[in-house]
């Protein structure tokens, strides 16, 4: 099922449609504002590591906390999109579970945004947060986003895509037959994915809606990530912000949930 899961979701990160569409500008969402502003005073002038980058959506907004930055993504698409953005930044073709070219202790915050560390298998996942924990200086910050298993999201089921109606007959023909393009790939997307689904007392991996059925997404709580973070060495109690950027401290039903997690600080001694 892990192989599976890779598969699936690295043959829709790298096609050349989905690099095109994170490479579009895009906007911050309210809660990874939020995360940045937390950070920003003690992050500045420090080492960024910016995993998932995509399209290069956070490259300015994280750059403008420190310019010692790097960028990377598995997708070479991903990069060479950021590169002709950003051509006085440094990005690289690599992979979170496997940072080998990142030493130990070098990096004081490192960032996984748009729920990219749900894109891999459970085992990957806490190799991830393993491989940040390391790379990470002591009292440095892992910020990143993941799907919420308590959202209302979780348990829809099958979407059809949205249907903007027109009275002009001509936009309303065009705009039918893509309704109707669409809903054929989804059907055929959830037929292929939905078979490799997991759900276990503590996570699930499911076929998601994103980019038409065609990602497996892994959802959790926001205990259970706690856990997970805590398992992996980092601080207890890790701060979490909903969508609208508000620290919540329990349980939240929102789709994603945006965490600042710490590794902590040497003790004296």
């Amino acid at each position: 099922m892990s192989e599976s899961i890779d598969r699936i979701n690295r043959k829709t990160m790298t096609s050349a449609s989905v690099v095109t569409h994170y490479a579009r500008p895009w906007e911050l969402s309210r809660a990874e504002q939020a995360t940045f502003d937390r950070v920003a005073a003690e992050a500045k002038d420090q080492p960024i590591l910016d995993l998932g980058v995509g399209g290069g959506r956070t490259v300015e907004a994280l750059r403008r906390i420190s310019h010692d930055y790097l960028g990377i993504d598995y997708s070479q698409g991903m990069v060479d999109a950021c590169r002709q953005r950003f051509p006085e930044a440094r990005f690289e073709l690599a992979d979170a579970r496997a940072l080998a070219d990142v030493a130990d202790a070098s990096i004081f915050l490192a960032v996984f945004s748009c729920n990219g560390i749900g894109m891999v298998s459970h085992t990957d996942r806490l190799l991830i947060l393993r491989e940040v924990h390391r790379v990470l200086r002591p009292g440095g910050y892992f910020v990143f986003s993941t799907h919420n298993r308590n959202s209302p999201e979780f348990k829809r089921g099958f979407l059809f895509p949205p249907f903007d109606w027109s009275f002009n007959p001509l936009r309303l023909a065009v705009r039918s037959l893509r309704f109707t393009g669409e809903t054929v790939l989804r059907f055929r997307n959830r037929r292929r994915h939905h078979p490799h689904e997991i759900h276990t007392e503590d996570y699930s991996v499911i076929n998601d809606v994103c980019h038409h059925y065609s990602t497996m997404l892994y959802y959790l709580t926001l205990d259970k990530q706690r856990e997970q973070l805590v398992e992996a060495g980092f601080e207890t109690d890790a701060e979490a912000y909903d969508l609208d950027g508000r620290r919540v401290h329990d349980g939240t039903t929102d789709d994603s949930i945006a965490l600042i997690a710490r590794k902590p600080t040497l003790r004296p001694g």
